[in-house]
């Protein structure tokens, strides 16, 4: 039986995060899997960042797993993908060769050409807003997309206005 599994990198989590929507990441996919890369990218030292506190109860609350990165000799491509996403990407592409449906939730420009390069099936946090307004879980996504330009996270304007035209917003 194939195993959905929806991995994510630490962009979208801290993104989320300071919008007050990771709910959102636990209503659409139930469970979500990070590194022990990525969680450590997430939980600094106390106090480095507001969302912080927020992040690590929701390591607590029990739908975030922190796995393992499987051994490999492979190298990515791109020197600009950062030590999360590498790992993030690892665990994707060796749990997608055993025939798991992985999806990839990740934001960096280097990290998404990465992913695509390997195959890899990905979303990014403009995405995952959107796929929560079509499930029904938020009644529109332009004010979280508009909270999350206000909040300093960086997505594209034409990322926004896709995903907003693709919507009807």
């Amino acid at each position: 039986m194939t195993r959905r599994v929806v991995i994510a990198d630490a962009g979208p989590l801290i993104a989320l995060a300071r919008i007050e929507a990771l709910y959102l990441l636990r209503q659409l996919f139930g469970r979500v899997c990070i590194t022990a890369t990525v969680r450590d990218e997430i939980l600094p030292a106390k106090g480095a960042f507001a969302d912080g506190d927020l992040l690590a109860r929701t390591l607590a609350d029990g739908w975030v797993d922190v796995v393992e990165v499987p051994p490999s000799n492979e190298r990515l491509l791109n020197p600009g993908v950062d030590a999360g996403e590498a790992s993030a990407i690892q665990v994707a592409k060796h749990w997608s060769r055993t025939g798991d449906a992985v999806l990839l939730v990740m934001d960096d420009r280097a990290g998404r050409l990465e992913a695509k390069r390997c195959g890899l099936a990905l979303i990014g946090t403009a995405a995952v807003i959107g796929l929560a307004k079509t499930e029904g879980w938020v009644p529109a996504a332009r004010p979280l997309l508009e909270k999350l330009v206000e909040v300093g996270y960086f997505i594209g304007p034409s990322v926004v206005s896709a995903v907003l035209s693709e919507l009807g917003e």
